[in-house]
């Protein structure tokens, strides 16, 4: 399969990343009538099938999940809510001052750290406490107090959102590699699902204290923003880099971009119909479209897929 590179041996060569990074950006991958997984843009490590790397990859997944949303909620959405404060602008933040109110004050360095399981917790209470105190702990340490520099704390959070984003991607990726998932699916299901976690967190958050307005800004912004920097940078910087195209892996890219405009179409209605208040109405309506649309993604990617993935652990 990988004739024309002489002496790899992708299981048993000590530098395996190094070597195929330079083989890769020497050789035309196209001669080798096959794609590239693509656990292969990451770094080299656990990428040999094996049920425990991928076990193990689910659970690190799961558990970046919690510190997701513990940034997002104890130091995210709290710096939002002081800077609109402090801006003087129309919001909805402005008819209360975050550091002297009662309900959800907010939490300073010894808060964060001197916290135990409330009195009277049951033990699911209590493994919960002990499952989420390592993750407060190392956040407490690395990202200031929310109530003394919060500008600090909002780039900080988004540092570390996009380091978690990152290992969330890797991490998955080694999870569908193993079960043998293409790539393409894995982008449309679980990969999409994990690195929109910041999102959701974020926007479920400010829905429960009310602010509906800064949810759907989120949700516009974030999606306007993963689409024209998250794909737009790095495919630039990749042809500019390696001097060649980038080729999308997505025999149904054309249907499933049409059908994305038409769930937006869709929601528009809902909005319409509803005279644009988010009740139950638009979220059974967004759910619900959400789902036929997976479902049919992955089914035009199963049928039209005809590209042969390399096997990277052949020599």
């Amino acid at each position: 399969m990988f004739s024309g590179w002489d002496s790899i041996n992708f299981k048993h060569y000590n530098h395996e990343w190094e070597h195929f990074a330079s083989a890769y950006r020497s050789i035309d991958v196209d001669e080798l009538n096959c794609s590239l997984p693509a656990i292969v843009e990451f770094p080299n490590f656990m990428r040999q099938k094996s049920w425990i790397a991928a076990v193990v990859s689910f659970f690190l997944s799961m558990y970046l999940f919690v510190v997701l949303a513990i940034v997002c909620d104890d130091y995210l959405v709290p710096a939002m809510e002081r800077l609109c404060y402090k801006a003087h602008t129309e919001s909805e933040l402005l008819d209360e001052d975050p550091m002297t109110r009662e309900e959800e004050p907010l939490k300073g360095f010894r808060e964060h750290i001197c916290t135990t399981p409330e009195p009277g917790s049951n033990c699911c209470q209590k493994t919960w406490w002990g499952i989420k105190y390592p993750a407060e702990l190392v956040l407490a340490c690395t990202i200031p107090s929310v109530r003394f520099i919060f500008f600090l704390s909002m780039f900080l959070s988004v540092i570390w959102i996009s380091v978690i984003s990152y290992l969330l991607a890797w991490f998955l990726t080694i999870v569908g590699y193993n079960l043998q998932i293409p790539d393409s699916i894995m982008g449309l299901t679980i990969l999409a699902a994990g690195t929109s976690v910041p999102e959701v967190a974020s926007s479920y958050i400010v829905s429960k204290k009310g602010y509906g307005s800064m949810a759907i800004c989120n949700a516009v912004g974030s999606n306007t923003f993963d689409i024209f920097v998250c794909l737009g940078l790095p495919w630039l910087l990749k042809s500019l880099i390696h001097q060649r195209i980038i080729v999308i892996d997505s025999s149904a890219l054309t249907i499933t971009t049409a059908m994305l405009v038409l769930t937006a179409v869709i929601l528009y209605v809902g909005f319409l119909i509803s005279k644009f208040v988010l009740g139950k109405f638009v979220g059974w309506t967004s759910l619900i479209s959400y789902i036929i649309f997976l479902i049919i993604a992955c089914l035009l990617e199963i049928l039209l897929n005809k590209e042969n993935i390399c096997d990277i652990e052949e020599s």
